[in-house]
């Protein structure tokens, strides 16, 4: 067995761990989420400041980029616009974009954290 293999086997526990340790975060993240946006459209005044902000990806894999990509835009109020051609900026539409620097810091601390830890 080659040093690369054996360096993925030694790897995958943690990562299957990371992995089951996700599930019920993103579930919760999905009903938070879906029960702030659907009160907020059933709401007669809207409170919510939309907006798109270029948010630098840590991510190299890519099927981490991928797996993010994907969890941004399955998670309800937010939306993945467009990826640069070096992939190392996403363009994100969120529905609460009231301080772009803290959606960023939020989005990197929760979602790219665990993402990083699963597929790298």
């Amino acid at each position: 067995m080659t040093q690369s293999k054996t360096f993925i086997i030694k790897q995958l526990p943690g990562r299957v761990w990371a992995f089951i340790k996700f599930i019920p975060f993103y579930t919760l993240e999905l009903i938070l989420s879906s029960t702030i946006l659907a009160y907020d459209i059933l709401r007669p005044k809207k409170t919510f400041k939309h907006g798109i902000v270029a948010y630098k990806l840590d991510l190299k894999t890519d099927t981490a980029i991928l797996a993010f990509i994907n969890l941004i835009s399955m998670t309800p109020g937010s939306l993945s616009v467009d990826l640069s051609p070096d992939r190392k900026i996403l363009y994100i539409h969120s529905m609460y974009l009231d301080d772009p620097e803290e959606f960023t810091k939020n989005v990197k601390l929760t979602f790219e954290k665990r993402i990083k830890k699963i597929f790298e």
